[in-house]
């Protein structure tokens, strides 16, 4: 950002990661961070296709609603993939978990709304954990197990109450954010199997603005490593050797927020600020691969897509939707999900896809939209045909490269 000294930062808050962990752990390698500074340019953004960061072919999944209670609210925060199931994850309406297999068929759901043992009046996140999923950030304070079928299977009652995490199966343990409000709180609080073991990160510094964000985007996994990164911090972070390895840093150049602009705002006047008139800056939301970065930017109400090539240590700036040249079919404004590692994408309402393929018709023509339903766009029209009446989500899914 244009007036954060983003070096100095770094290097301070990096010791202090460091130098207050729970536990010190002996015998730790030190390596490289490898540090990556992501330059961002409006002045170079551009149009992107699909093709250019994505492999060339695009899976729709219906999530089916034949029956009644296959509904699904509108606000699904979480959409997990995991063997051959979808777990779709309402935490401001029902309340509950939605059960599919990889067809998109109705399987069941976990709904426990309640205050006694087994349930629970709200969650935040869902991981799975030696084959049994694990539910995080639950109220009252407690960490919940369910089959991978939802049956519960136990509970553990927590002193402190913490909000979204994960576990990461590349160190066995679990990583859960809270809101660091003063000084000698921390951001991230990590334990092991056994809720043992614990290890903080990330202190609260009163220099440093935070957001009033919840956090829910904030950890991200590739295929090899945990990742966590924070609205405003400007820096992705890796856990490697349990330590918080900096991995990322934007660059935002003139165009970044002043962030003294903000800090003087209620929250109400800085939400206001942010949605309308605030310069570029890390929002956390973002997606990685061992190839590259993904992040979603906004600028002064204009969002931009930001793709970072981790190999050639470029940056590709792309303004408005997505070019979707892989099956010209549906173009994305922004990759909202993370599926599992590798898989990502967005959703859209069956109604609303069956639209976009009526509209098709009508940009192509019959003959060359018959010739495009059966060939490039098959896989589309088929899920937007089977979906045409449905309010319920059809998954779009990309793989990352």
């Amino acid at each position: 950002m244009k007036d954060i000294k983003y070096w100095f930062w770094l290097s301070g808050s990096l010791l202090l990661l460091l130098a207050s962990s729970c536990q010190q752990k002996p015998n730790i390698e030190k390596k490289e961070s490898d540090l990556k500074i992501v330059s961002v340019d409006l002045s170079q953004s551009r149009i992107g296709k699909l093709s250019e960061f994505f492999a060339p072919k695009i899976d729709y999944i219906w999530l089916k609603d034949k029956l009644d209670e296959a509904q699904l609210n509108a606000g699904l925060h979480q959409i997990l993939f995991y063997g051959d199931k979808i777990y779709t994850l309402d935490i401001y309406g029902c309340k509950c978990i939605s059960i599919f297999n990889m067809e998109g068929e109705y399987l069941g759901k976990i709904a426990a709304y309640g205050e006694g043992p087994g349930e629970f009046l709200e969650f935040d996140a869902l991981a799975v954990v030696n084959e049994e999923l694990v539910l995080l950030g639950v109220y009252p304070r407690k960490i919940m197990w369910f089959s991978l079928e939802g049956e519960f299977l136990r509970e553990t009652i927590l002193r402190d109450h913490f909000g979204p995490g994960v576990f990461s199966e590349f160190d066995n343990r679990y990583y859960l954010y809270s809101s660091a409000r003063n000084t000698g709180e921390f951001f991230i609080q990590t334990l092991n199997e056994n809720l043992q073991d614990t290890i903080n990160f990330l202190p609260f510094y009163s220099e440093r603005l935070e957001s009033m964000m919840s956090g829910r985007n904030y950890f991200k996994k590739s295929k090899q490593y945990l990742y966590f990164g924070m609205t405003f911090l400007d820096t992705i972070y890796q856990f490697q050797n349990q330590q918080l390895v900096p991995k990322f840093v934007f660059d935002f150049g003139k165009y970044g927020q002043d962030l003294e602009e903000l800090k003087g705002l209620g929250i109400m006047d800085r939400s206001k600020f942010m949605s309308s008139q605030a310069k570029l800056y890390f929002l956390g939301q973002y997606h990685v691969s061992e190839k590259q970065l993904y992040t979603i930017l906004s600028f002064e109400k204009k969002v931009y897509n930001l793709f970072y090539d981790r190999e050639k240590s470029q940056s590709h700036v792309i303004e408005g939707n997505l070019i979707n040249d892989i099956d010209e079919g549906h173009d994305p404004k922004l990759i909202s999900y993370g599926f599992e590692p590798g898989k990502v994408g967005t959703r859209i309402t069956g109604k609303d896809l069956y639209q976009a393929l009526v509209e098709k018709k009508k940009q192509l023509g019959k003959e060359e939209f018959e010739n495009w339903a059966k060939g490039k766009g098959r896989d589309l029209a088929k899920t937007a045909l089977a979906a045409k009446d449905s309010e319920n989500p059809v998954l779009i899914v990309y793989t990352l490269k």
